[in-house]
C-alpha cells in the first residue's frame, strides 16, 4: 500500500470532527508553502542587506521622521495603486 492508500484508509475510520480538523491543517499547510515560495521569490529579487546598511536606513528614516517628512500609510499604499494603476 502506498502513502496514499494508507492515508485514505485511515481516514475513512475518522470521525467527521476529525476530517475536519485535518481540512484545517490542511489548508494552513498549503498556505505555509505558498508563503515560503513567496519569500523565496523576494529573496532572489533582493539583494541581502548587512547590519551596517540597515542601521543607516533606520538613523535616515528616524531623522526623516523627527523633520516631519513622511506620509501617512494610508496616503502612500493610495498613491502606490495609481503608479500601478490598480
Amino acid at each position: 500500500m502506498n502513502t496514499l492508500e494508507n492515508t485514505i484508509s485511515m481516514m475513512k475510520t475518522l470521525p467527521e470532527t476529525d476530517l475536519v480538523k485535518i481540512q484545517d491543517f490542511t489548508r494552513k499547510l498549503s498556505r505555509r508553502h505558498e508563503l515560503e515560495a513567496a519569500d523565496g521569490a523576494v529573496g532572489k529579487f533582493l539583494k541581502p542587506m548587512s547590519r551596517e546598511d540597515f542601521m543607516r536606513d533606520i538613523e535616515v528614516a528616524d531623522k526623516q521622521f523627527a523633520a516631519g517628512e513622511y506620509q501617512e500609510i494610508g496616503e502612500a499604499v493610495d498613491e502606490i495603486c495609481q503608479e500601478l494603476g490598480i
